[in-house]
Parts: C-alpha cells; sequence; structure tokens
C-alpha cells in the first residue's frame, strides 16, 4: 500500500499554532475524514477545550496537544509552526541532532531569536522551502519566533524523543504511528489565490472569512453549517487558519509518494513545507 493510499485513511486534523502566554486561545484544531476524494470536517475548536478547567495557559495546553497527537496512532496533523531552521544557523547539525539539542541551545524563545540575529546576519535568512511555498517570515522573525521555538522545544522534540511520532518528511512514515507535517496556512491560500486580508474585527473581513470559507467548500470539501458559523465568527482568524491547515494537509497527502525518500537531502535539514 502506498504512503497516500494509508493517508487516506488516517483522521486528519488542522493546527493553527501558537508561541503566546495565552496559547489556549489561540490555538485552534479542526478535524476530520476523508470521503471518496473529499474532505469531511468534523470539528473545529480551541485547545483549550480539551483542557481541565478550560485553562488557557501555554503549558498545560501544548501538554494537551501533545496528548492528542498520540491518542490516535491512525492520524495526521498539519501542524502551522516550522520543524526546522535554516541549514547556515543549524551548525552543520543533522535534524535528529538539531531536535534533541533544541531545547539546551535556547532556553527562552529570545535566546533562541538573538542566536538567530548573530548567526544570520542583518539579513533575516529563510528556509529553501519557505521561499519556495512564498512563505511571509523567517523563522525567527519577530511575528513568528516564539511560534517556532515551542513548536520545535513542546512538541516536535519531545514527541521525536519519544519516538511516538513521525515527522514528515524527515521520518518516514509508519502506519502505526501519528504522522505529522509541516503547514504554512498563507502559503496555501497563496498557492489558491485566496490571500488577502481576512484576520479583524470588521464587517469587511467577516466577509473575505466567509469567501475563503466558501472557495475551498468548493474544492470537495464538506463542513456542516454550525462549525462554518464557527470559522467565520472567530475575528482573529485562528479558527480558519486551522480549516485551512486541515485542507493543505488532505490535499498533501496525495504527493507523498512523490516525496518520502525522494528529496534532496537539504528538505532532511530544513524541513519541507506541506502546502
Amino acid at each position: 500500500m502506498t504512503f497516500a493510499a494509508i493517508g487516506r485513511k488516517r483522521r486528519i486534523y488542522g493546527v493553527d499554532f501558537s508561541g503566546a502566554k495565552d496559547a489556549g486561545r489561540k490555538i485552534w484544531i479542526s478535524e476530520g475524514i476523508v470521503d471518496g476524494d473529499g474532505l469531511v470536517l468534523l470539528d473545529c475548536y480551541p485547545v483549550y477545550e480539551l483542557v481541565p478547567y478550560k485553562s488557557k495557559g501555554r503549558d498545560v495546553c501544548l501538554s494537551a496537544l501533545r496528548d492528542l497527537i498520540v491518542s490516535d496512532p491512525q492520524s495526521v496533523f498539519g501542524m502551522d509552526f516550522p520543524f526546522s531552521l535554516p541549514d547556515k544557523v543549524m551548525s552543520g547539525e543533522d535534524w535528529y541532532t538539531f531536535v534533541e539539542n533544541f531545547p539546551h541551545s535556547y532556553h527562552t524563545p529570545e535566546d533562541f531569536r538573538k542566536a538567530m540575529q548573530a548567526t544570520g546576519g542583518s539579513n533575516e535568512l529563510k528556509r529553501l522551502t519557505d521561499a519556495e511555498v512564498k512563505a511571509p517570515f523567517s523563522v525567527y522573525n519577530l511575528w513568528v519566533y516564539k511560534q517556532t521555538y515551542y513548536g520545535i522545544c513542546d512538541i516536535v522534540n519531545p514527541l521525536v524523543a519519544s519516538g511516538h511520532i513521525c515527522a514528515l518528511p524527515m521520518q518516514v512514515p509508519r502506519e502505526d504511528k501519528p504522522w505529522l507535517m509541516e503547514i504554512c496556512p498563507a502559503s496555501t491560500l497563496k498557492s489558491e489565490g485566496l490571500y488577502m486580508t481576512y484576520k479583524g474585527r470588521s464587517e469587511k473581513e467577516k466577509r473575505t472569512r466567509e469567501h475563503i470559507l466558501e472557495e475551498i467548500l468548493n474544492k470537495g470539501v464538506s463542513v456542516p453549517e454550525h462549525i462554518q458559523e464557527r470559522i467565520i465568527n472567530n475575528r482573529d482568524g485562528d479558527a480558519l487558519d486551522s480549516f485551512i491547515a486541515a485542507y493543505a494537509t488532505f490535499r498533501s497527502i496525495a504527493t507523498l509518494d512523490d516525496i518520502i525518500g525522494r528529496l534532496p537531502d537539504i528538505y532532511l535539514r530544513e524541513g519541507y513545507t506541506f502546502f
């Protein structure tokens, strides 16, 4: 059975990630299944709904996200954060060594960003995959460095160290483990000609969220009306981002057999963005 065929049988999760102190409010998860040639969305919710007492604190919510990931070996998670760094700032380490050493190399997000700036120079470096998918920012840009830091430190590091997951394409997908794929919703929207301002409280931004959702629904995605309303009414756009991540994960599954084991080594160090 091919990787794509195995992936189509898995439950699909799109995760809009955050490294904010109140990450439980910002991290949204869209959950779906493949039905025929389409994706059926089953739920869309903030991660704090998985936490006792609905705590929105970062540590407890990242722990809940890890628990969700390992709870279903027949799943694939599209995660909206980088799994690695530009090759120039990795000190020659392979990806496994880099992931293992990351929490010890950078004790805070600020340490991480300062080290990247010192090593990378005045121009923020991008990975090859960032350039190819037209990612808006470097992985250590002011807007995303905490996302990168906590994603690698609190999600990728412990789950790789425990052997509980397969992070693609650096690791070969296994049938008995959850799969993690790096996703960039902005890149997905650019590829669909839908990259526009949709985060905000105005009626115009709400209409834009409605438009983006409708356009993706026309591509073989089914979303119950009450979930559509929740996505549209989330003013920060995090619910929509998680939905886009799920859609990107769904459509990327079909490409796995052309990617796994076929990419140049640079992607196995720097990571690869599925979009």
